[in-house]
């Protein structure tokens, strides 16, 4: 489990009793002063989150050899490490190599698919999986790995589920998992290097047209349902979806927003492209280079 940390960052509130997780959390802090973690497993590594992410496993490439399965979680998620042990045991049961736990309705979120939809499903299988809460098979996280290194701070997580020629089942909402995104979108946008005028939309068109990609939603297009039993039914899915909208008395969105995020979702499951199609990410541009001032910040190894 690895966290950017800030100040603020709720990671404490993950493992609050010795014992309790069943996972290594390191903690890559990008700000002075926020709280450590467990076991010295302590690194201070100031700016962007993806540049950091890259520098991260290019001086410690054993990380991605020593475990199973590696979590990429924001610093304002808020969950318990007994939730967070069974996200990693309903991944490994369910072989996914790449998945995330689903949202509170009362989380910050942009994409509505992400929101649980606990009542009907175990998890939904997604052609997407986002940037906030990923968790990646070993293996998978080793093909994705260049993907960090190209200096794009967003739009990186629509190609992720796009490297291997068998997709199908294998990425996931786990909605049986379910975690509260306490910040607005964007909150950090600043510490990204983005302005506070620049729309993410334009490093995210960058990143798309660089590998000849497209991008037309959020989909899901199967599903394990509370019995266990797999649900390929994408109109069932599409209206199973609009159980959500119960979650506009809880949503910190406005009601215009969430409500339109919400049957966007549901037109995304009955008409949208799974859009899984491979995409190559070898050879394309060459990885951007940290600054050597950076590289010494770290712990040595």
């Amino acid at each position: 489990m690895i966290v950017r940390a800030g100040r603020g960052s709720l990671h404490s509130g993950w493992a609050q009793r010795t014992g309790e997780a069943e996972f290594d959390l390191l903690v890559a802090a990008y700000e002075a002063g926020a709280p450590g973690g467990p076991e010295g497993l302590n690194i201070f590594l100031p700016g962007r989150k993806i540049a950091g992410y890259h520098l991260l496993f290019e001086h410690y490439p054993e990380i991605l050899t020593r475990y199973e399965y590696i979590a990429l979680i924001d610093d304002d998620i808020q969950t318990t490490a007994h939730e967070l042990n069974r996200l990693f045991g309903i991944g490994r049961q369910y072989n996914l190599d790449l998945f995330q736990p689903a949202l509170a309705w009362d989380s910050h979120f942009s994409y509505a698919a992400t929101l649980t939809n606990r009542k009907h499903y175990l998890l939904r299988y997604t052609n997407t999986v986002e940037m906030m809460c990923p968790v990646f098979s070993a293996k998978y996280l080793a093909a994705a790995r260049s993907l960090f290194g190209l200096g794009y701070e967003t739009g990186i997580d629509l190609l992720w589920t796009r490297l291997t020629d068998s997709p199908w089942l294998r990425f996931a909402i786990v909605d049986d998992i379910v975690v509260r995104h306490t910040r607005p979108v964007g909150t950090t946008k600043s510490l990204q290097g983005f302005g506070a005028d620049e729309p993410y939309d334009v490093q995210v068109d960058a990143v798309l047209k660089r590998f000849g990609a497209a991008f037309r939603g959020f989909v899901t297009y199967a599903a394990v349902d509370r019995r266990g039993q797999l649900v390929r039914s994408r109109f069932l899915l599409g209206l199973n979806s609009l159980s959500l909208l119960q979650g506009l008395l809880k949503t910190p969105l406005n009601w215009a927003q969430f409500v339109r995020r919400a049957t966007d979702y549901t037109r995304h499951c009955w008409l949208r492209p799974v859009n899984l199609q491979r995409i190559d990410i070898d050879g394309v541009g060459k990885p951007h280079r940290q600054p050597q001032s950076a590289v010494r910040r770290l712990m040595p190894r």
